[in-house]
C-alpha cells in the first residue's frame, strides 16, 4: 500500500513528491481537486485533525491535516471511491477552550468517517463530523480469528478473544455479552440488493420487515448480530484485576497437541503455529446447545471441565438458527466484535436483512444491539483490499477497521500499549480507532503488543 502524506495548512497544500503520485494525469486518468471541513457537534470547526482518504480499488491512502478553520484540500487526486476517517486528539484543557466545559478524562478522541465516497471531477465538497469517541473501562485486548494453517495447525479450532480491563479500578466480567456482527459483505450490492442498502454499501435496516423504532434511527443507534455469548456469574463471581484480562476460546483445550474426539484425529505438525487455549477462563462449548435443536455436536468442540462456558445468548432464532457450529470467527475478517452489558437483553428485538421481503418461519433474523450499551468494539476487515466490506459500527465506537495480512497465518488483531504505571500495570491505547490502535502479531493468549 502506498501511503502518502499531504501537510495541508490555510487550505494550501505543501508537500514535496515526485509528478507520478500527484500530476494531473495518472495512468491515463485525469486528478481531480477534492476539499473537505472536519466539524465536532454541533458544527465547531476541527483543527489539527488528522484525515485518512484511503482508495477502495488501489488501496492507496492519503494524509491531510486540517488548519485552523477545520479545512483541507488536495489538488490532485485519482478519481475514484474513497473511504475517509478523521480523528483528533485533545488534552482537557484544549477541551474546555473549545466546548466551554471541562472533562475528567486527561485525554479525549474524536473520531469520523465517510465510507464510500466517490471522488470525482463533479464532486461535492465533504463535511466529516467527528464524535468524541466512547471509552470505557473494559477494552477488546486481542481478537484471534485468522486461524492457524490447515495442514500444519489448528485450522479456526484455536480462535480466541481476549477482553482486557484497561482502569485501575477492580471490575467483573459477570454478564458481559460478546457479539459477533452481521453486515453486508460488498461495498458494490447487486442491483437488486441496492434499494436495501445505505450510500455506504451497508444494510439499510430501516427497511426490515417490521422495523419500528421510536425516537431512534435503525441504522445508527443499534448494530445487529447473528452470534452472542454471555459470560456466567452472580455479578461477582469473575472479577478481573487492574491490568489483567480473561481469554474466551472457542475450545478450551491444548491445541499444540493432536485432538482425538468420536473416532476423528486432528494431526499438529507444526505446534508452533498454535496456541494452548487449556488455561482459558472461558470456552464456548455448543454440544449441549446443539442437542437442544437436534444437531450433531461439532466433531472438534471438545468440552474441557477445567474451564467453565459462556452462555449461548442468542444464535438465531428456532426454526432458523445459524449455521456456526462452534463460536467459529470467520478467518478472512468479515466479523466485527462488540462487548455490552445490559439488563434487559431479554427484551431486544430481531430482524430478518432488509432484502428480505417475504418472511417466513425459517427466515434467519439479527439480533439488535442499542449502540449504547457497547463498551468496546472492532471493526475487523477482510485480509483482501479488493474483497473490503462496509463497516458495521459508527465511528464513535470505531472510526477505521483493522486486519490481518492474510488467513490462517496464526496472526492475532492486538491491542498497542500506550503506557506503563509506575507499578507496573499496562495501560492499552484506547483512542477508538482500530487502525491506530491495533497490530496484526502472532496470536498469544495473556500477551502484549510489541509495539
Amino acid at each position: 500500500m502506498k501511503k502518502i502524506a499531504l501537510l495541508l495548512t490555510a487550505g494550501l497544500a505543501a508537500w514535496g513528491c515526485a509528478e507520478d503520485d500527484f500530476g494531473t494525469t495518472t495512468g491515463g486518468l485525469t486528478t481531480v481537486p477534492y476539499s473537505l471541513t472536519a466539524v465536532y457537534e454541533p458544527n465547531i470547526p476541527a483543527a489539527n485533525a488528522s484525515i485518512t482518504l484511503v482508495n477502495i480499488n488501489t488501496n492507496d491512502s492519503y494524509e491531510l491535516v486540517t488548519d485552523e478553520n477545520g479545512f483541507a484540500y488536495v489538488a490532485n487526486l485519482l478519481p475514484g471511491t474513497y473511504n475517509i476517517s478523521g480523528s483528533n486528539k485533545l488534552n482537557n484543557e484544549q477541551f474546555e477552550t473549545i466546548f466551554g466545559y471541562a472533562e475528567t478524562n486527561d485525554e479525549i478522541n474524536f473520531n469520523g468517517n465517510l465510507n464510500n465516497t466517490v471522488i470525482n471531477a463533479n464532486f461535492a465538497p465533504g463535511k466529516i463530523k467527528l464524535a468524541q469517541a466512547k471509552t470505557g473501562n473494559l477494552v477488546i485486548k486481542q481478537v484471534y480469528y485468522a486461524g492457524s494453517d490447515a495442514l500444519k495447525g489448528a485450522v479456526m479450532r484455536d480462535q480466541f478473544i481476549e477482553i482486557y480491563n484497561n482502569s485501575n479500578q477492580l471490575l467483573y466480567a459477570d454478564g458481559l455479552y460478546i457479539a459477533l456482527l452481521h453486515g453486508a459483505t460488498t461495498l458494490n450490492p447487486s442491483a437488486a440488493n441496492a434499494p436495501y442498502t445505505l450510500s455506504s454499501g451497508q444494510w439499510d435496516w430501516s427497511k426490515s420487515s417490521g422495523m419500528s423504532i421510536i425516537g431512534g434511527d435503525a441504522n445508527t443507534d443499534y448494530v445487529y448480530a447473528d452470534y452472542v455469548v454471555q459470560i456466567p456469574g452472580n455479578g461477582s463471581q469473575y472479577p478481573i484485576e487492574p491490568g489483567k484480562s480473561i481469554v474466551i476460546a472457542q475450545t478450551g483445550i491444548n491445541h499444540k497437541q493432536p485432538l482425538s474426539n468420536d473416532g476423528k484425529d486432528y494431526k499438529i505438525d507444526n505446534p508452533d503455529l498454535t496456541v494452548d487455549l487449556s488455561e482459558a477462563d472461558f470456552e464456548a462449548y455448543l454440544g449441549d446447545f446443539r442437542k437442544s435443536i437436534g444437531k450433531e455436536p461439532f466433531a472438534s468442540d471438545i468440552e474441557n471441565p477445567a474451564v467453565p462456558n459462556v452462555n449461548i445468548a442468542f444464535w438465531g432464532i428456532p426454526g432458523a438458527y445459524f449455521g456456526n457450529t462452534d463460536l467459529i470467527l470467520n478467518p478472512q475478517g468479515t466479523d466485527s466484535f462488540v462487548i455490552f452489558k445490559d439488563e434487559d437483553f431479554i427484551l431486544y428485538k430481531f430482524f430478518p436483512l432488509p432484502n428480505v421481503v417475504n418472511v417466513s418461519g425459517s427466515t434467519p433474523h439479527y439480533i439488535q444491539i442499542p449502540v449504547n450499551k457497547i463498551i468496546d468494539g472492532v471493526d475487523a476487515q477482510h485480509f483482501r483490499p479488493s474483497s473490503a466490506r462496509p463497516k458495521m459500527l459508527p465511528s464513535h465506537i470505531d472510526a477505521t477497521s483493522i486486519s490481518v495480512s492474510n488467513q490462517y497465518n496464526s496472526s492475532a488483531i492486538i491491542r498497542k500499549i500506550k503506557s506503563t504505571t509506575p507499578d507496573g500495570r499496562i495501560i492499552l491505547q484506547d483512542t477508538n480507532n482500530s487502525n491506530n490502535d491495533f497490530i496484526e502479531m502472532k496470536a498469544n493468549p495473556k500477551g502484549f503488543a510489541t509495539n
